[in-house]
């Protein structure tokens, strides 16, 4: 799967680990209505069980990445998290802007007299 022009799926990792565990989460929940089930089967025909989860995170996780990324932001707050993974969520997040930044990029800065 690749990138929007936009470089929206630009991400660490980990990031990506946890945009696509939501968007498990997400099909879990949905899939739930029979409308939507019998909606997705029909659009992936062939397909059942895990390959029709597999095809719902494939096709969403890059809509699940700010959630991702505010998820392990989050974290960052929680008394229950050892400050070793807090460390490491950190540098999570700051590869991760890195790798965002690199991916959309910026037009040179022109003057204009």
């Amino acid at each position: 799967m690749g990138t929007s022009g936009t470089g929206q799926r630009a991400c660490h990792v980990r990031v990506r680990e946890v945009a696509k565990a939501a968007a498990g989460e997400l099909y879990e929940s949905m899939m739930g209505n029979d409308l939507f089930f019998d909606a997705w089967k029909k659009q992936n025909p062939g397909k059942d069980g895990k390959a029709l989860e597999k095809a719902f995170i494939d096709k969403n996780w890059g809509s699940c990445l700010e959630f991702a990324r505010a998820t392990l932001t989050v974290m960052l707050t929680r008394p229950d998290v050892a400050e070793s993974m807090k460390e490491e969520i950190m540098v999570i997040l700051e590869q991760d802007q890195v790798l965002r930044n690199r991916r959309v990029g910026t037009a040179p800065f022109r003057r204009i007299h």
